[in-house]
């Protein structure tokens, strides 16, 4: 188990959402600071839509949050994180 993901499933767990044979969507809000205007949209949203499993991507400027929609079989929620920060911005701990 990576300690950075303690709450990412055992791949032997058979209850592991990466071993179904359907895609499993899930769609997470993530707050972030920093974005606040269409170019932010412009260079944020591509930027999620590349990894693998992302299905949509909305960004709502004006409750600062990132909605995604994503198969939980082929990413997770930290590497939606990651690649926001790899982006310039930062999740924040919760929208204002």
């Amino acid at each position: 188990m990576d300690p950075a993901r303690p709450n990412e499933p055992e791949p032997s767990d058979p209850l592991n959402p990466e071993r179904a044979d359907h895609a499993i969507i899930e769609t997470i809000e993530i707050a972030t600071e920093g974005e606040d205007c269409d170019e932010c949209v412009r260079k944020l949203r591509p930027v999620l839509m590349k990894i693998s499993g992302v299905q949509d991507v909305i960004v709502d400027l004006e409750r600062e949050r990132v909605i995604v929609k994503f198969d939980a079989r082929k990413t997770h929620a930290p590497d939606l994180h990651d690649a926001i920060l790899k982006s310039g911005y930062k999740p924040a701990p919760e929208a204002e």
